[in-house]
């Protein structure tokens, strides 16, 4: 709708993503970045060039692709599914609006602490129904998840799926999803978000495929050695945290 196009002198003085009120109406602006490849993307190709394992392969679109075309259409489909994602109000090759779909359950869950296991299983709930419609997000972290009047929306639809692996991408979502709860400091019980997971989900043994697929970075143990604490890798820290806590788990059964 034209009423939600945004001028150029807005554009260029906001960020990449920004919020806006037009007519009184919270919107959201996302615009468009040119395909990046950051170094986690560059990381994720070496690992699968070596493993060769689907779940690593990289989701980044190519420098032909309008990533803001891509993610207007990806949202839009899943949309049409009954799946709980922005309505989008304006687009153009440049930048799209959307509707305001609430706060960050991320920042949400650290002011209702006490609450914070009923919000991460409705977001899991979520997160299977996305699954159950036969899609995958492919960037699953807490901080994609948003929370409006007790409603539990997915945002950030910028990863390109493979349809021929959609199983071993929706497994990657639930680990992205666990992996993001560490980094907040939420201190996931891997074992039983996955029970639950597998209760909502047409996907079964989640928990003993997620196991069985990060027991073999165990390697990476070596970064736990006391000369490697000046280096900032939260990120490995925690998904090592992880690894040990499904490797605590394997060795009580």
């Amino acid at each position: 709708m034209k009423k939600y196009k945004i001028s150029e002198n807005i554009l260029r003085s906001k960020g990449r993503v920004f919020k806006y009120e037009i007519d009184g109406e919270l919107v959201y602006v996302k615009k468009r970045e040119m395909n990046k490849k950051h170094i986690g993307h560059r990381l994720q190709k070496i690992l699968y060039n070596i493993t060769k394992n689907p779940m690593l392969i990289p989701t980044v679109l190519s420098k032909n692709e309008n990533e803001v075309v891509f993610e207007v259409e990806k949202i839009k489909k899943i949309g049409l599914n009954q799946i709980n994602v922005p309505k989008i109000l304006f687009s153009n090759e440049e930048y799209f609006v959307m509707s305001d779909t609430g706060e960050n359950l991320k920042e949400y869950i650290k002011l209702h602490i006490n609450e914070k296991d009923l919000y991460i299983e409705i977001a899991i709930r979520v997160l299977s129904i996305l699954h159950n419609k036969n899609f995958a997000h492919g960037g699953s972290q807490i901080r994609n998840f948003t929370i409006k009047n007790e409603m539990i929306s997915l945002i950030d639809f910028e990863e390109k799926i493979p349809e021929e692996y959609m199983k071993e991408f929706q497994k990657r979502d639930v680990l992205l999803f666990i992996l993001s709860l560490e980094k907040a400091n939420f201190c996931p019980d891997v074992e039983k978000i996955c029970r639950f997971y597998e209760e909502v989900s047409l996907n079964k043994n989640i928990y003993e495929e997620l196991q069985q697929f990060l027991l073999k970075f165990k390697w990476i143990y070596f970064l736990k050695n006391p000369i490697f604490r000046k280096i900032k890798m939260k990120d490995v820290r925690d998904f090592i945290s992880v690894i040990e806590k499904v490797d605590k788990d394997k060795k009580n059964v």
